[in-house]
Parts: structure tokens; C-alpha cells; sequence
């Protein structure tokens, strides 16, 4: 098995802390884009229900046909805007799950690197205890042998 210092491991933690942090800043835009998105399509979806509440008010007071035909010709133009905004906001929605994943695959990534360096140092440290240990028990040898 090949061993890796603890320069490498440094470097590949704070490469992968990196693209953390990249990914935090596509999954924070994504997630803005779909709260916007999703505030469109709820204003769509109001303004629509409020020009409904217009048309009403206008055909109890009587309406020429023609007028009649362009409210129900918008209000066509309108659920096609709510529709597309509808297929806009599923789009931006699995956007966000798409980097959403890629954040964690990086969270993960990160957290290995961090694992392997916390290994690496404790493998390190155990080594030095071990070389100081014999450090110390040959010097105490060479001391009683001395008396």
C-alpha cells in the first residue's frame, strides 16, 4: 500500500474544502433561481385568478362580444405564461436537486480527505511515542548498565 504524506493529504483537503465551497455557491444560486422562479409562477397564478375576478365584475355589468373574446384570449395568453412557468420552475427545481447531489458527492470527498488525514497524523504521532518509548528505554539500558 502506498503511503501518502500529510502534505498531500493538506493539499487534497484544502483542494476539496475548495470545491465545497464552489458547490455551496451553485446550490445557493440554483435554489435562488427556483425561489424566483416559484414567485413567478405565484404571481402568474394570482394575477390570473384576479383577472378571472375582473372578467366576472365586467359580465354582470354586460360586455360586447368582442370584448368578451379578448378577456378569454388573454386569459389563454395567461395559461400558456402559467404553464411555461410551470415547466420553467420544474426545470430550475431538478437543477437544484442535480446540485444539490454534487455539494455532497464534495462534502463527502472532503470529509474522506479530512478521515485520512486524521489517520495520518495519528499514525504519525503513534510512530514518534513509539521511537521516543525506545529512545527511552535504551538510554535507561545504557544508564543501569553504566552503574
Amino acid at each position: 500500500m502506498t503511503t501518502i504524506s500529510p502534505q498531500v493529504l493538506k493539499l487534497l483537503t484544502e483542494t476539496a474544502a475548495k470545491e465545497v465551497e464552489l458547490a455551496t455557491e451553485a446550490l445557493a444560486k440554483a435554489m435562488k433561481q427556483a425561489t424566483e422562479a416559484q414567485q413567478k409562477l405565484d404571481m402568474l397564478i394570482e394575477y390570473r385568478r384576479d383577472y378571472l375576478n375582473n372578467l366576472s365584475k365586467t359580465l354582470e355589468r354586460g360586455m360586447s362580444a368582442e370584448a368578451h373574446q379578448n378577456f378569454h384570449h388573454f386569459l389563454a395568453k395567461l395559461d400558456q405564461a402559467v404553464a411555461g412557468q410551470k415547466d420553467v420552475l420544474v426545470s430550475v427545481q431538478y437543477h437544484v436537486t442535480v446540485q444539490k447531489q454534487l455539494w455532497q458527492e464534495c462534502q463527502r470527498k472532503k470529509l474522506s480527505y479530512e478521515v485520512l488525514a486524521t489517520r495520518k497524523n495519528k499514525q504519525l504521532h503513534h510512530v514518534a511515542l513509539k521511537k521516543e518509548q525506545k529512545e527511552m528505554d535504551e538510554f535507561a539500558m545504557r544508564a543501569s548498565h553504566k552503574k
